[in-house]
């Protein structure tokens, strides 16, 4: 079984620069990062990695996680949960090394609602902050698709 949880970074101050990539979150965003990991601590998840877009504020959130979670891991930052690829992000997801068993994606839309949607055909945009678990009947994320995924639940800050 792998599992999967993508999050969408929270709120972002669209007023912190000029560039996308170094937009920060705002202190609300900041809060329900928090929030989001506090959820998620309490219902035992133990990640084994979280993929993150480079993004300021994806690095943000996903350094919220990691500490909150108790991550003594590195975060792996990958450009394509930023630049939206979704054939790109599923390969960069399928050579994940085995021993992963639980995964944290944090990105973008509308990629991750692309990727949801891929997977478990939801078909509703992800919400700032929002957190989509996802659990696959494989022991190899090479092999995950559609058939074998399942929406386990989805979380709010």
């Amino acid at each position: 079984m792998k599992t999967l949880y993508i999050m969408r970074h929270p709120q972002k101050d669209e007023e912190s620069s000029s560039d996308d990539f170094f937009l920060k979150l705002t202190s609300k965003g900041e809060n329900d990062a928090l929030s989001i990991a506090k959820q998620l601590l309490q219902k035992g998840v133990k990640p084994d990695l979280i993929v993150s877009s480079p993004s300021l504020r994806t690095e943000t959130t996903s350094m919220i996680l990691a500490n909150e979670l108790n991550l003594n891991k590195n975060i792996l930052y990958n450009e394509a949960f930023y630049e939206g690829y979704l054939d790109e992000a599923i390969e960069s997801i399928n050579f994940t090394f085995h021993t992963i068993d639980t995964l944290i994606l944090v990105g973008h839309n509308p990629l991750l609602s692309n990727f949801a949607g891929h997977f478990v055909r939801l078909k509703n945009k992800m919400d700032i902050g929002e957190v989509i678990q996802i659990e696959f009947d494989t022991s190899s994320w090479i092999d995950i698709d559609s058939s074998n995924a399942r929406l386990v639940q989805i979380l709010h800050p």
